[in-house]
């Protein structure tokens, strides 16, 4: 018995664009798929996951700058506090050296005014003293006088009368001096105290003791005539090689940061001040961290902003890819399909 063997075949036919889309062709290092051998769908499956990996990588580095950004803007804002605070502090010791040279300069005439105010009394002692004198020896002599007059009994020398009105009256008046001296001596004594008391409490140059000394000690403290060079202690070589070079290096970026993500940076910084501060090799090393933190600042932002616009490009070819891999008419197993009967 005669057996016919039918094979019957039904082919949907495909527009000529779709129907050269839908030629199978190998991509090296792609495996084939069960996906009826659609290249252009293999293409852009292929694409997909390299944009994919590329967006996700993207994305990681833009979260891992914005919060090295972030670390770094706290940190920098640390340095610009300190700094602030710095330049407070150097301007308030400006002030503090003018104010010390006013008052340095009116102690000096203070001082040079109450030491020749002290000689000036000093002599005036010495004339109050030799007057006095004087005036103990015309009472000396007056008291031998009117002892002489009243020896002699002479009925011509009658107390009250003729010439004995004027030697009396004399006497008089030598008692009223006299009793002036133990009222002007005491001003004078306390004139002589109080001007060396002044002169004392104040001193003057070659004195080291008194407001003057004081004000001079504080003056040198302040180190206000800036001659007093003292060399600090932390010695950085590597911050004086930075100075002279200058600007942000992106390959020593880290130069002060060898530290784990999410922690300041030990700078082994002491908070020892030497005036003048605005001078001192401290005041330079904290404002050095701050324009170099400054500086790494704007590199990363420019680094995020870049960064941000490839992942947003990526997000966007992503987004497109998605949305026609997902379209109907590109699913080759809707658009391509063989049925075999």
């Amino acid at each position: 018995m005669l057996v016919l063997n039918y094979n019957l075949e039904e082919t949907l036919e495909c527009k000529p664009r779709v129907k050269e889309c839908c030629e199978p062709e190998k991509i090296p290092g792609v495996p084939p798929t069960g996906n009826s051998g659609d290249c252009c769908y293999e293409k852009w499956t292929h694409e997909f996951k390299e944009i994919e990996a590329d967006y996700k990588r993207s994305d990681r580095i833009v979260v891992y700058l914005t919060k090295r950004r972030d670390h770094l803007q706290l940190q920098r804002d640390v340095w610009k506090t300190w700094k602030e605070e710095l330049d407070t502090v150097c301007g308030c010791s400006a002030k503090i050296c003018t104010q010390l040279e006013i008052l340095l300069h009116h102690t000096t005439r203070i001082s040079r005014n109450t030491y020749q105010t002290k000689r000036a009394i000093h002599l005036l002692y010495c004339m109050v003293q030799d007057f006095y004198m004087q005036i103990d020896l015309l009472k000396k002599n007056y008291d031998h006088l009117v002892a002489c007059i009243r020896s002699q009994n002479n009925p011509a020398f009658v107390a009250g009368q003729g010439i004995m009105v004027f030697i009396e009256d004399y006497g008089k008046k030598l008692d009223a001096v006299i009793l002036t001296r133990d009222t002007l001596l005491p001003l004078l004594i306390s004139a002589i105290s109080t001007a060396n008391n002044i002169n004392k409490g104040i001193g003057h140059h070659g004195h080291h003791y008194g407001l003057h000394s004081v004000l001079h000690e504080w003056e040198k403290v302040f180190n206000c005539d800036g001659h007093h060079k003292v060399m600090d202690d932390d010695d950085d070589e590597e911050d004086n090689e930075e100075a002279r070079r200058g600007g942000y290096d992106q390959k020593k970026a880290n130069v002060y940061r060898k530290i784990p993500e999410g922690e300041f940076t030990d700078i082994g910084l002491q908070p020892i001040f030497k005036f003048p501060i605005c001078d001192s090799k401290y005041y330079h090393k904290i404002k050095r961290r701050h324009q170099y933190d400054s500086e790494e600042f704007n590199e990363l932002q420019s680094q995020i902003i870049a960064e941000t616009k490839t992942r947003d490009t990526l997000k966007a070819l992503l987004d497109g890819l998605t949305a026609v891999m997902s379209d109907p008419d590109v699913d080759p197993s809707k658009r391509c399909a063989t049925t075999s009967k």
